[in-house]
Parts: structure tokens; C-alpha cells; sequence
């Protein structure tokens, strides 16, 4: 995981005014990334251009430094390449990922062709000195943050901003590879061969931003499918679930061939899982190069729900059995009192964790967020890193996250046990799994069963690609910015490209049936029939309930689309 930062200055700045620039973004972009911070300038013909990035070492033998460098490229990365039909076979070289992604783009005659076959979350910037080009992307489903800002002779691409500096920001748009000829300042996209359907409002929205069109250079073409209703067979099968007790329910599905989904996406999650923890370093941070080291280094977002419960249970049993793992709960203050709705789960589900997995050491942390610390933290430091987004919504949810992801509570006592003082608990880990995407994909917002309701089988199945679509523009980007501010890696196992795939080639019945008779069970289907199946009887059946009313952060009041007042403020 890095911070990566690009300034284009067509105004020919200096290097000494480029850096004092930079001083702006440093301390953000530096934390990102704690093992190393490197800049790079790099003087052309009509543009003279910064370069830094941070790098926290999670692939490899060794730290690979950016920015990386030869006489024709300079190129800037942040990404975790998981597997690809070519770069993806040389990921056990030991030599780390970023020098591979680095070479598949110097040797590339189709760059569209070559990030394509990649698998993996990632942003860059590659300048190509050959072309006088540069290049910047994010993978297709936004995974990781990448910002524009412009002014009126420059350009900044960054992992993350602040607010009131002389450049207006928006989150670069996942919908294909854009590049800029810095002889002409025109700047063209590669759009992805499978086109979202936001791509011409999300391509306007880019065009109003810089006040210029942008080149297409090929054709982008709808991708919808087209709904084929289930058979009266099938009909009749879903039908019967309706007047089935759980466990009676469960025990069809387990006899049907309903079954082959279920051990289907096992597998599939379970190797997401595996490649996502098993890439990074065998030491935490505290334990930096010394192998002896036994601490927990893989957290997980822990609300005790069927999301996190899946992924916690499936990461027990990929993660060397003397290691601990951290459950990040987070909970504020109402009252003086913690006792939220997400705490009461997540040690709910952690008893049955510890029932299933009783020599697994779980690190249960309670986040304990006082008002006056929420206050004090969204103005200092989050409200910068969920700009340039404003919302209610993202107010609750980036902070939620950035506390949740920090790990600090207040039970540990000094050994002179006269004081109590905060403790960084989980400070050694470098990676946070979380759930996101899973709604999405396997159906579990209450807008879902709207539609099933209003419009039925073809109605849900037009709601979840709406969902979809609109998946890298909602908070993908936002919650990298706000996990990787404390030197740790977000990563979305759900969010593999090989459970996308499967999970799409379903039909839409055979992933969730948000019936109201199934409230509780119906929605999300397939992913709470694995955890049943898996031995998570109690979080198979909890209902959907959003970080931010879980955790209490937000008033339920409030409308979440409507300006954040505080990230306004100064």
C-alpha cells in the first residue's frame, strides 16, 4: 500500500516550488506509506513534473522504493495484484509486485489489454518520456483512491488531498485509463471494454472538471443483460422455501443443489481470503524484519454480522493458528454508555468464533469513541481525508471506519497499576478486511426488497446492477483514504474478481430472495446459508443493520445525501 502524489506543472515551476507544494500534501501522502517516502523530479519540454510515494511493504522479499525510474518512464503505484493471466504467474518470484506492474506497462502494445487481464485493486501514474505522455488509472471497480486536483497551469494526481488549498479536487472516475499529451494538454481515455453504465455521466463530470473533451479512442458499448425470468419450476421451488422453518430451510438447501453454490463460493472466498493474507510480510509492524514474531497482523472490520462473521471464520483458517486476529468493534459514546447495537452482536458472534475455533486467540477491540474525540479527530484530520466527498453519510461513515480501522481502546493498565492510558492495541497490524460489496452483491439493502416487492424477479435483478454500477463512485476510494491514513491496507475480499464473477453468473434467485416472509434470511441467501453451513447459526440469521446506526455515529434523523456540516466547517 502507497500514497502517491503527481504534480504537472505547465507553467515550468521549479523544483523548489514544486516541493514546497508537495509540503502540503506530505504528512498525508507519509502516512500512508511508513516504510519509505521518496520524491522524483522530472523536467520535460513543456511541463516539469513532481513525483513521490510512500510505500507500506505488505509484498516481497525486500521493500521495492518508488518512485520507480529508467531513462523512459517514471512510475508511481498503489495496489496489491492478487493474480492476471500474465503479471499474476510471476507473483511467487519474491520480488513483490510493483516492479511486475511497472514492466507490463513498459512492454505493453495494448495498456487497455494489459490492466484488463489483472487481478487486484491498484491506482498509478506512469509517465511514458517516449509518448510524452502520462498515464493514470484505477482498477474497475475503484478499489483504491485516486484524486485529481487542477489549478489554472497545473495538475496534482494524489492518493489523498486537504481541504482549502489553491487546486479544487474530484475522485477520479473508474471507467477507464486516461492519459495526457503534455505537448497539446489534451487528455483522451481508454475505456474499459466492459462498460459501466455511469460512463457518459461519469466522463461529463470529468470533462466540466478540466473545461476540456476528452478523446475517446474506442467505442464503448453497452453491456446489459437481459433478464430471463425463473421457469415455472423454478417458481415453485422458491415458493416452497416461504412455509419452511430456518432450520428446515437450511437443510433443503443443504440437500439441493443449491449446495454446489454454497461450497462454490466457499472455496472462492476462502482463496481470496488466503491470497490477500498470505502475500504480506510474516511480521508485524512493531516487529519490523524480525521473524520471531507473533502478533496479530491481519484485523478484521467486526460488527458481528454475517459479512464480517464469514470472513473472520475463513481467515482463521488460513492464518497460522499462533497468531491472534484483531475484531475491530467500534462504538460512541450515547450517554456515557458504549452498549451499541454492533457491540452486542460482535461479542454475540465472538462466542461463536471462539466455540469453532477454540485455539484461535481472537483480540475482541473495543473502539470507544467519545464526542469530544469524534469532534476533535473530524476536524484535525478525517474531514481532509473524506474530502472531496460531503455528505452526512460519508461524515458518519469515514469516521466510523477511520476510528474502527486506528484500533485504540482504553482497557489496557500499566504494570504499575496506577494508570490507565490509551493503548494501540491492534498497532501492529497492516491489513483490514471488511465486508464491503457484499450487500451488492448478494443483496441485502432494504431497497432491495422494495423492488422485489413493486416489480418482482426482473425488478430486484434491475436494482442490483443499478447497485453495481454505482459501486466505485459511492465509498470505495473514500474508505481507502481513510484505513490507509493509519499506514494499514484496506482489502475487500468479496470484492475478488473471481467471486464477482461466480456471484454474477448466478441467477438472481439463486444469491437472495428479500421476501418479507424471509425477513432476516431471504436477503443475502447465499452468503447466510455459508455461514450456516459453516457453523454460524446465530450471525446467519442477524438482520442488516449500516455502520453508522451500529455503531451509533450517526442520527437517524439526519438525511444521509445532504451536506455534512462538519466537513464544511474550518
Amino acid at each position: 500500500m502507497c500514497g502517491i502524489f503527481c504534480l504537472l506543472s505547465f507553467d515550468k515551476s521549479n523544483t523548489e516550488t514544486l516541493h514546497y507544494k508537495f509540503e502540503l500534501f506530505k504528512e498525508q501522502i507519509s502516512r500512508r506509506g511508513p516504510n519509505s517516502l521518496k520524491t522524483d523530479f522530472c523536467q520535460l519540454n513543456n511541463c516539469n513534473i513532481l513525483f513521490a510515494s510512500s510505500v507500506l511493504w505488505l509484498q516481497g522479499t525486500d521493500i521495492t522504493t518508488q518512485p520507480c525510474k529508467n531513462d523512459n518512464s517514471v512510475f508511481i503505484y498503489n495496489g496489491d495484484i492478487f493474480g492476471g493471466s500474465q503479471i499474476g504467474q510471476q507473483l511467487n518470484s519474491g520480488s513483490g509486485d510493483t516492479n511486475l506492474f511497472f514492466d507490463a506497462l513498459q512492454n505493453s502494445d495494448d495498456i487497455l489489454m494489459t490492466l484488463d487481464n489483472i487481478e487486484g485493486p491498484y491506482a498509478f501514474v506512469y509517465l511514458n518520456v517516449v509518448q510524452n505522455k502520462v498515464y493514470i488509472g484505477r482498477d474497475i471497480f475503484g478499489r483504491r483512491s485516486l484524486l485529481i486536483g487542477r489549478n489554472a497551469n497545473e495538475f496534482v494526481i494524489t492518493s489523498v488531498a486537504k481541504r482549502g488549498t489553491e487546486f479544487e479536487f474530484m475522485e477520479l472516475p473508474s471507467i477507464g485509463i486516461f492519459s495526457i499529451d503534455l505537448d497539446t494538454k489534451q487528455w483522451k481515455i481508454l475505456p474499459w471494454r466492459r462498460k459501466n453504465k455511469n460512463f457518459v455521466e461519469k466522463l461529463s463530470e470529468f470533462e466540466l472538471f478540466i473545461n476540456q473533451t476528452v478523446l475517446k479512442q474506442a467505442d464503448v458499448f453497452d453491456r446489459k443483460k437481459t433478464f430471463v425470468p425463473p421457469s415455472e419450476a423454478q417458481l415453485k421451488l422458491l415458493t416452497g422455501f416461504l412455509d419452511l422453518q430456518t432450520c428446515d430451510l437450511f437443510n433443503f438447501l443443504f440437500n439441493s443443489p443449491f449446495m454446489n453454490n454454497i461450497l462454490r463460493l466457499k472455496e472462492l472466498l476462502q482463496n481470496s481470503i488466503k491470497k490477500r493474507i498470505l502475500a504480506q510480510p510474516k511480521f508485524c509492524q512493531n516487529c519490523y524484519k524480525k521473524y520471531d514474531c507473533d502478533h496479530a497482523i491481519t484485523g478484521i472490520l467486526f460488527s458481528g454480522g454475517v459479512d464480517c462473521a464469514v470472513l473472520a471464520l475463513l481467515a482463521s483458517t488460513v492464518i497460522d493458528p499462533l497468531r491472534p486476529i484483531d475484531l475491530m468493534n467500534v462504538a460512541f459514546e450515547k450517554g456515557g454508555c458504549y452498549d451499541t447495537p454492533d457491540r452486542i452482536t460482535g461479542l454475540s458472534t465472538l462466542r461463536e468464533l471462539q466455540q469453532l475455533c477454540p485455539d484461535r486467540k481472537w483480540n475482541f477491540v473495543e473502539v470507544n469513541v467519545t464526542r469530544e474525540e469524534l469532534d476533535k479527530c473530524r476536524r484535525d484530520r478525517i474531514s481532509d481525508l473524506i474530502f472531496p466527498l460531503n455528505s452526512i453519510l460519508d461524515d458518519s461513515l469515514g469516521c466510523a471506519l477511520w476510528f474502527a480501522s486506528r484500533g485504540v481502546t482504553q482497557d489496557y493498565t500499566t504494570p504499575c497499576r496506577v494508570k490507565t492510558e490509551v493503548f494501540h492495541l491492534s498497532h501492529q497490524i497492516q491489513t483490514l478486511l471488511v465486508g464491503m460489496g457484499a450487500d451488492e452483491l448478494f443483496g441485502g439493502y432494504t431497497r432491495h426488497r422494495a423492488a422485489f416487492q413493486k416489480k418482482g424477479w426482473e425488478g430486484l435483478s434491475e436494482i442490483l446492477d443499478e447497485d453495481w454500477q454505482n459501486l466505485p463512485y459511492r465509498n470505495l476510494a473514500r474508505d481507502d483514504r481513510v484505513v490507509s491514513d493509519h499506514g494499514r491496507q484496506l482489502r475487500t475480499p468479496y470484492l475478488d474478481e473471481e467471486v464477482v464473477k461466480f456471484v454474477h453468473s448466478l441467477h438472481t434467485w439463486d444469491k437472495t430472495f428479500p421476501s418479507i416472509k424471509l425477513q432476516g434470511i431471504g436477503e443475502k441467501l447465499l452468503l447466510r446459508s455459508l455461514a450456516y453451513h459453516l457453523g454460524l447459526t446465530k450471525a446467519a440469521l442477524l438482520k442488516k443493520r449500516a455502520l453508522q446506526f451500529g455503531s451509533r455515529i450517526a442520527n437517524s434523523k439526519e438525511k444521509g445525501h445532504e451536506i455534512s456540516q462538519h466537513l464544511t466547517a474550518t
